[in-house]
């Protein structure tokens, strides 16, 4: 049985690729929605042949999605798109500015079609302004927005975030959009066009960091392992490894055997604290050292302070929290076998029932859209595909141009 919840009923056309548009749509699969992701021949740029069943970006972002290859250069896939946007909510792409209304997929030409459709959009920097028409990846977006300014060590070179923070950000911040646009045209009867861009929610991420930056003029530097302004908040090496602990004077001078600092005038309150936050910080560390993380987090835990393993991701998956909170589901894949996926944290217990689907093959529910919910003869099935095959050869020569 798919995937039954709150947005059951809700037809999701998605046209997005990559990462940021599929992580949306597949938040919004997850709750319900029926999402049918849209493939030209040639397939989403992320099924690359790095493992069975397309590639490991492909597995992590489309499950719970119906997959249909059409092509939007030819008359028939044309057509079929047209039909699936009259009867669907959202269509959802994460094109360059521009390459939707060339498509003939832009909101001004969909409304005429269906007035009640919401066409979301992600793009890197927005629809108009001196960036619009470049090109954008989340690298790019973290560096522009001056995300990766703030990471690293301090006096260290700029340093990208491992997660896509601007992709994932942006496919939330559009979905949270969508849902928004769906109670508004409970009201209205009309749908909308929401915008949403990668530069922006980097931002957006960062609003305290502006807000230091607007309040005090400073620019603040490259963050490191520790908080810039609470002392004992940070990561600490340890004799093994390294822990995560948060502000708990004083009890983690007893823990750590360092009660000499309590008394210490250069650590009696948090303004003599900060004054001296590196030395602090340095002498912590220093006792750290003594022992495994292991040990201090048991410790720790007695005296209830706040402290944490610093995982790496085959020790994440063996967190018994982890494991407690079911954040790692399972599903069948028909090539790849059983696969592993994180789950989607938004919990809503009881809302939604049912078994996760895998990611699609390329194409894999062509006939059971087109057939099922489009009502498509067999012969025009046919004619479709046919057109698309001969129309197969210049889109592959397009997308050779874009990957490079």
């Amino acid at each position: 049985m798919a995937v039954k919840g709150p947005l059951t009923g809700v037809r999701i056309v998605d046209l997005s690729q990559a990462h940021a548009g599929p992580y949306g749509t597949q938040i919004l699969g997850d709750m319900g929605a029926e999402v049918i992701k849209v493939e030209t021949p040639a397939g989403d740029l992320v099924r690359m042949p790095l493992f069975p069943g397309g590639g490991y970006y492909n597995l992590a972002l489309n499950r719970n999605k119906k997959g249909i290859v059409l092509d939007l250069w030819t008359n028939s896939g044309k057509e079929a798109f047209y039909d699936l946007v009259k009867i669907s909510d959202v269509v959802f792409d994460n094109f360059r500015v521009g390459a939707t209304k060339r498509l003939g997929a832009d909101y001004e030409t969909l409304k005429q079609i269906n007035p009640r459709i919401i066409s979301a959009s992600i793009s890197g920097y927005g629809s108009s302004g001196p960036y619009a028409e470049f090109p954008s990846f989340d690298d790019i977006a973290q560096g522009i927005s001056g995300m990766a300014s703030l990471c690293g060590e301090p006096g260290g070179a700029p340093m990208r975030s491992a997660a896509a923070i601007a992709d994932v950000s942006a496919g939330i911040f559009c979905t949270y959009g969508i849902v928004i646009a769906l109670y508004e045209r409970e009201k209205t009867g009309v749908g909308r066009r929401i915008e949403v861009n990668l530069l922006d929610c980097c931002m957006a991420l960062l609003d305290n960091m502006f807000q230091f930056y607007f309040t005090s003029g400073n620019v603040p530097p490259p963050q490191g392992t520790k908080h810039p302004l609470m002392p004992l908040l940070g990561y600490f090496k340890c004799k093994n490894g390294y822990i995560a602990a948060g502000p708990s004077w004083p009890r983690i001078c007893r823990v750590l055997n360092r009660e000499w600092m309590i008394d210490d005038p250069k650590f009696k309150d948090m303004g003599s604290r900060m004054m001296n936050k590196k030395e602090l910080e340095e002498a912590l560390e220093e006792a750290f050292q003594e022992a495994n993380v292991e040990d201090w987090l048991d410790l720790m835990r007695v005296e209830d302070m706040p402290v944490g393993l610093v995982n790496t991701l085959d020790k994440v998956i063996e967190d018994p929290q982890v494991i407690h909170n079911k954040a790692v589901v399972e599903m069948e894949h028909p090539e790849y076998g059983k696969m592993r996926a994180v789950d989607c944290p938004i919990k809503m217990p009881g809302a939604v029932e049912g078994e996760y689907t895998p990611p699609p093959l390329l194409g894999e529910h062509t006939e059971e859209v087109l057939k099922g919910i489009l009502g498509y003869s067999d012969e025009k099935i046919a004619r479709l595909k046919k057109e698309q095959e001969e129309n197969a050869e210049e889109m592959k020569k397009h997308v050779r141009k874009m990957i490079g």
